[in-house]
């Protein structure tokens, strides 16, 4: 059996998934557009699969900001060898007949995946127009003129601005969009066994390494010595699930604090292990042996939990505030960022500071006067300061921001690791607003594989330390007493950031070192 797959330009540029080459086995992300039939385009295809409902078969009502609005309801197409999201804007269920496009996309955006062996590649591209009579007027696409240009490999970078095809005139542009790949999903291996641990998140106190595995209830601790101990929680198993990070660990000297979609359990160090709270956490933050997490029990609901060990948990409604954005650990306990968002669009709103004291006092600051545009904003620094990808902003102590200061370049991610902060971000070609940094010049390091720039800077003065490349824009980081930086640097593994600047980290296979633990008792 055969099927055409449209691999987007993001998702490959983004580097969650391999540029697809003819003869290779290719995975990926699945989504299903519904698309009227078009014999001219072979992205188009009729399907016979079963539909299973999502999110409990509710409907989402969607008003992107244009003035339209709709419902839709978010299905599972399962057919012989893969299965594909679809937002469908009518309800259906069991058996279907549809038409439309299968879409490779990031996996944020999915729970279906399709695997098998590409047979061909081709480069997709859509015709731009524009008037010639009018100056600087907008690019538009010219419908029914998506056309395709075989290759035998993907490329690593798509033109995905439009360009002109004709500079004499510049009327007339191209924007492409991704590769058709075509999939024979008979003439493929079985997958690969899944290791008995994927780490997810991990964290380390004095020379003891904690790792969560990403879908498994399962903790491994690792001593100086890297002997196993292997803790199971009573918790979930999470199947394919589109988030990078499902569980979270902090490690104290007694043990570990273990927080997810399931709830908060504490590893002992004699390997038992007991749960505390049945609330699903958005993320947490320990200052020693004392963890706050919070919990988001509902929908628009939220609570603050502060737990210690061998102690019931206080509770703190934070409901009101918005959604948690990010969190860090000051001198006096915690410091939360929170942001209102438009429930129907995702529209950013109001963002505001919260401080929290080691026996859950709360002060709650005004709305910040200063826009924080990022999705992704993060608190690191001393003092501490406010990230949003492309500004910094100095907290105060009145819960405010002052010293709003333009970074060099936009910044993925990041948080901070004691007089150290660290940063993801892609990596610099020399043109933009801060030239080659946080490196010194063009960097060295080559390679066929997208990476990421993964930077420390002293939380002073943010000058960079060192940078190296790594596999994943949103990294799991930890220092343990030796000084190593442990990074969760691909999707499968975890990784040692090595002393010399721009070069690979060193891999830690610890399904290994759990696999001989199981065998030798």
């Amino acid at each position: 059996m055969h099927l055409p797959v449209l691999v987007t330009e993001l998702s490959i540029e983004d580097g969650e998934t391999p540029p697809p080459e003819v003869g290779v086995i290719g995975e990926f992300p699945l989504l299903f557009h519904e698309i009227p039939a078009d014999p001219a385009d072979p992205s188009i295809v009729t399907l016979r699969a079963v539909v299973e409902p999502l999110h409990s078969g509710k409907p989402t009502l969607q008003r992107p900001g244009t003035g339209e609005e709709w419902w839709d309801w978010t299905v599972l197409l399962r057919g012989a060898g893969w299965a594909a999201t679809w937002y469908a804007r009518r309800p259906v269920l069991g058996q279907v007949e549809v038409t439309g496009r299968l879409i490779g996309d990031l996996a944020y955006a999915t729970t279906g995946r399709i695997r098998g062996r590409v047979t061909r590649v081709r480069v997709a591209a859509d015709r731009y127009r524009r008037d010639p009579e009018i100056p600087h007027s907008p690019w538009k696409q010219v419908p029914g003129t998506r056309h395709y240009r075989e290759v035998t490999a993907a490329p690593r970078f798509f033109a995905g601005v439009i360009r002109s095809t004709d500079p004499s005139t510049a009327t007339h542009g191209i924007r492409e969009v991704g590769v058709l790949v075509d999939l024979d999903l008979v003439d493929v291996p079985p997958p690969p066994l899944r290791p008995s641990v994927v780490p997810g998140a991990v964290s380390a106190h004095g020379t003891d390494l904690w790792v969560a595995d990403r879908e498994l209830p399962v903790v491994v601790r690792l001593d100086a010595n890297r002997h196993v101990t292997e803790y199971t929680l009573p918790g979930q198993i999470f199947d394919d699930p589109p988030a990078i990070r499902t569980r979270y660990v902090w490690a104290h000297a007694g043990g570990c604090w273990v927080g997810g979609w399931d709830g908060i359990y504490h590893c002992n160090l004699d390997g038992t292990v007991s749960k505390v709270s049945d609330a699903p956490i958005r993320d947490g933050a320990a200052h020693g042996e004392v963890l706050l997490a919070v919990a988001v029990p509902s929908r628009n609901a939220a609570e603050l939990v502060l737990a210690r060990p061998d102690q019931n948990p206080l509770l703190r409604s934070a409901s009101g505030w918005g959604d948690l954005e990010a969190m860090s650990t000051v001198d006096d306990g915690f410091l939360l960022l929170f942001r209102q968002r438009d429930p129907s669009t995702g529209a950013l709103g109001a963002t505001r500071l919260v401080r929290v004291d080691l026996h859950g006092a709360t002060t709650l600051g005004p709305p910040l006067n200063s826009a924080v545009d990022s999705y992704r904003p993060f608190l690191a620094g001393t003092p501490p300061t406010v990230f949003d990808g492309t500004n910094a902003y100095r907290v105060v102590y009145d819960l405010t921001v002052v010293d709003a200061a333009a970074l060099p370049d936009r910044v993925l991610h990041g948080g901070q690791i004691g007089e150290m902060m660290w940063i993801v971000g892609h990596p610099p070609d020399g043109t933009g607003p801060g030239g080659w940094w946080p490196l010194t010049g063009r960097p060295t390091y080559t390679t066929e594989h997208q990476y990421w720039l993964f930077t420390l800077l002293d939380a002073h003065t943010r000058e960079p330390i060192s940078s190296t490349p790594i596999r994943s824009a949103q990294p799991d980081v930890t220092v343990d007493g030796d000084g190593t930086l442990w990074v969760t640097a691909t999707p499968r593994g975890l990784h040692a950031i090595p002393e010399e600047i721009m070069t690979e980290p060193v891999p830690l296979d610890v399904a290994d070192l759990l696999d001989r633990s199981r065998t030798q008792g």
